[in-house]
């Protein structure tokens, strides 16, 4: 559907632990993914329970039934796989919606602590590192960075914004002089950001903007940018990348070209991506197996290499560009191992620390771990 239809339904900020206090309320325990170009729902429960969780979130729940693609089981986690792998996304691969996913799941844990929903959420999350690993994906951007393209050869942008959108578009832009206008004085990158207020005068002047800002908050009246833009005598292209969308009522002037993220999307030159389709499936078809198999132990078994593979991958990013200034290279590899190990290790550790209200946890544990006592 779009923009402005997407506008409507997009659970930004606040308004996603409003969506979750009001689906616990109703005994609904649902994931809620909702990006600039998705709304995405996972429920415990059957069809009818996910018809409910739209009925909580939304007054028009019957149209959005007979619009929405509705999965179960297995093709509903595959499809919850290849969404944090970035498989739908218009830049294949890309890597921010990974990091919205996680937002997502730990959003929901929050909501409903215990539910069984986020053992599958986890293990999405696995597969799609896992896969990405697998298939040695680099992605080719993200829709900040299309923005930013699109707008570079203008040499002298406007961002508005600092979040993670921003900071994308901002270094792809690093070859052109850069403004950043954000509703708190920070640095970004290379860029001193400038007040919210003197956005305005960005409207006024700068050749191109990007802005990475949503508009729950209505962030730019109407009026104010008629007025921005009426001092222009030159052209302004004008990207939107909020969602819901910054600037909903332009005024018409030949003088602006006005980019919906829509239009960002269709810039981009999405190539298919065999590796990493043939990837996810085999890591979800085996990750599914295990998660809906009655041995426990084989979900215990996949959460541990999950958590282990999650320490090797954050430390090794951690530690990766130290490798390039080291003296001693091998030094910062058994760093890196050494922080691994600890972490593998922290939590049977304060197991065996708490061995005494566990009758046994000491001995079960030194035998796993072959130690001679």
């Amino acid at each position: 559907m779009p923009a402005e239809r997407r506008a409507d339904l997009a659970l930004v900020g606040e308004a996603v632990a409003h969506a979750h206090n009001l689906l616990r309320g109703e005994g609904v325990e649902a994931f809620v993914l909702s990006t600039c170009l998705r709304v995405e729902l996972a429920v415990v429960g059957d069809e009818g329970t996910a018809r409910k969780a739209l009925g909580v979130l939304y007054d028009d729940a019957d149209g959005l039934s007979d619009l929405a693609a509705i999965r179960h089981d297995e093709d509903g986690f595959l499809h919850l796989c290849r969404v944090a792998a970035g498989l739908e996304s218009p830049v294949v691969g890309e890597l921010e919606v990974l990091g919205q996913f996680r937002s997502a799941v730990a959003a929901f844990a929050g909501a409903h602590p215990g539910s069984p929903l986020k053992a599958i959420l986890d293990s999405a999350v696995g597969v799609a590192r896992a896969a990405r690993r697998r298939s040695n994906v680099s992605p080719r951007g993200s829709l900040a960075a299309i923005a930013a393209r699109e707008v570079s050869r203008f040499g002298r942008v406007a961002i508005f914004g600092a979040g993670a959108m921003a900071r994308a578009a901002a270094d792809e832009l690093a070859e052109a002089e850069v403004t950043v206008f954000s509703r708190r004085p920070q640095r970004m990158t290379r860029h001193a950001t400038r007040s919210w207020e003197e956005a305005f005068d960005a409207l006024a002047a700068f050749p191109a903007v990007v802005s990475t800002v949503p508009g729950s908050e209505e962030p730019f009246p109407s009026d104010r940018v008629s007025e921005a833009l009426a001092f222009r005598r030159r052209p302004l292209v004008l990207v939107d990348l909020g969602m819901p969308p910054a600037f909903r009522h332009l005024p018409e002037t030949p003088l602006l070209e006005h980019l919906t993220i829509d239009d960002v999307a269709d810039l981009a030159d999405s190539l298919a991506a065999p590796d990493l389709e043939a990837s996810v499936a085999e890591e979800a078809q085996k990750t599914w197996s295990r998660l809906s198999a009655p041995d426990r132990a084989r979900t215990v078994i996949a959460e541990m290499v999950d958590q282990a593979e999650s320490a090797v991958d954050e430390e090794v990013s951690r530690f990766a560009g130290r490798l390039h200034s080291a003296d001693d290279p091998e030094e910062v590899l058994r760093q890196t191992a050494r922080t691994v190990a600890r972490r593998i290790l922290h939590g049977p550790i304060s197991y065996i620390n708490d061995s005494a209200r566990k009758p046994g946890a000491l001995d079960v544990l030194a035998e796993a771990f072959g130690v001679d006592r």
